[in-house]
């Protein structure tokens, strides 16, 4: 019974989500199957492995050409294309026609894991920063051990890591970020809203963190902020095509927009694949239409919340929801935004002097650890429908509790 008491929130987030990971490597072992990891890897073949790097190399091997409006994918703004230029720049391929030129070409895969080695080594810093940041930090010991979770679960390791998709370097900025936000250093405070522009102008979305600085009535932040961002998006075009770049751009933002993604890692999917079940294929496009005001609502209700929230993980959360379920063509790895909200979580759990937790605490801990792990106990359904139900279930948890807690204050 002592040892049930000793079992703190935190402790519990490890167990279940280490519990996740070592028993999918038990099963693949007992399993000797390739459906192992056909589970586990997105769209479940091997076709799209590193798909997100090598396209987008793909892409920008010729600045002049990146955008056009008969391609959508090319959907990155162009200062991430300066990024994917230089990396064929320095390795470039002969007479490159085809995807297939960049994938077959071994020294990119050489590249591509020198880089990420290097990601998760700031990665792994940025959590040790933010946590030496907090009023109490706890031992390095346990920073190495979120890490290598974070690194191990299905939102990184089966997905951005596997995809090869830039939302692994927008969460390392937007950490280090959110641990020089409230520094004393007028240099760390600044840097933070360089880091958080230039996340904005590799992945559009992490703009949203401005609404963190209006919240804080940090006014002239802000329009710092914007002024950085503004500008990392404008300069970087002066090496495409000038200003015919610039409006194939946002035709393609529109274009995308546009989008249906019948799977459960966006609202708009969610909706989409429930009147495809439900109906049939006929009415995908009407549960499209559907999908997309039940998504506004959403994001309405979610920003109410976010703005009234006094719980600093909490309204973290709900910021970076729309980033993970809001976005159109968003796929599973953009649940790795959620680990700022996480790190956070954790902090304030340390920070809990007297010991006594909620019952509440337990199952936000709970939550998090469905996300941020190999749901093995999930190996009959749908990889993304099973971490995606603990995904929703937190957002409508956490807005709920929000809004109770809102009108207990009063």
């Amino acid at each position: 019974m002592n040892r049930l008491k000793k079992l703190t929130p935190t402790a519990l987030f490890f167990i279940a989500s280490i519990a996740g990971i070592v028993g999918f490597f038990v099963f693949a072992f007992f399993n000797n199957n390739v459906s192992t990891f056909d589970w586990l890897i997105m769209q479940h073949n091997g076709d799209y492995t590193l798909a997100d790097y090598f396209y987008h190399i793909f892409y920008g091997r010729d600045l002049k050409t990146v955008y056009n409006a008969y391609d959508v994918d090319p959907c990155f703004p162009p200062l991430s294309y300066l990024l994917y230029h230089y990396m064929f720049v320095i390795n470039p391929v002969d007479n490159m026609e085809r995807l297939k030129d960049v994938i077959n070409y071994q020294y990119y895969l050489f590249i591509y894991l020198v880089f990420s080695s290097v990601l998760v080594a700031l990665f792994s810093f940025s959590v040790q920063i933010f946590n030496e940041n907090s009023s109490k930090p706890w031992k390095s010991t346990r920073s190495m051990l979120l890490t290598v979770v974070a690194i191990f679960s299905a939102p990184f390791g089966a997905s951005a890591l596997e995809r090869g998709n830039a939302v692994f370097i927008v969460l390392i900025l937007l950490m280090f970020a959110m641990a020089f936000k409230d520094s004393e250093n007028k240099v760390l405070r600044e840097l933070a809203l360089i880091l958080i522009a230039v996340a904005a102008n590799f992945k559009l979305y992490p703009a949203i963190f401005g609404l963190l600085y209006l919240k804080e009535k940090r006014y002239k932040e802000a329009i710092r902020l914007m002024i950085y961002g503004v500008a990392l998006f404008i300069v970087p075009f002066v090496f495409f095509d000038g200003l015919r770049s610039v409006k194939d751009y946002l035709i393609i933002l529109k274009l995308m927009q546009g989008r249906s993604n019948e799977q459960a890692t966006t609202i708009r999917g969610l909706v989409t694949s429930a009147f495809e079940m439900a109906k049939g294929m006929d009415y995908k496009w009407i549960g499209h239409t559907v999908g997309k005001v039940v998504e506004n609502i959403y994001l309405v209700i979610t920003l109410i919340a976010f703005w009234v929230s006094k719980n600093k993980w909490k309204e973290m959360f709900l910021l970076v929801s729309p980033m993970v379920v809001y976005v159109s063509s968003a796929y599973r790895y953009t649940a790795i935004y959620f680990f700022i909200a996480l790190m956070i979580f954790l902090l304030m759990q340390n920070e809990n002097n007297d010991g006594k937790f909620e019952v509440i605490d337990y199952v936000y801990a709970f939550l998090f650890a469905m996300i941020f792990t190999v749901p093995v106990w999930a190996f009959a359904f749908e990889l993304e429908n099973a971490m995606y139900l603990f995904v929703y279930i937190m957002i409508i948890v956490i807005t709920v509790d929000t809004f109770i807690c809102l009108r207990k204050d009063k």
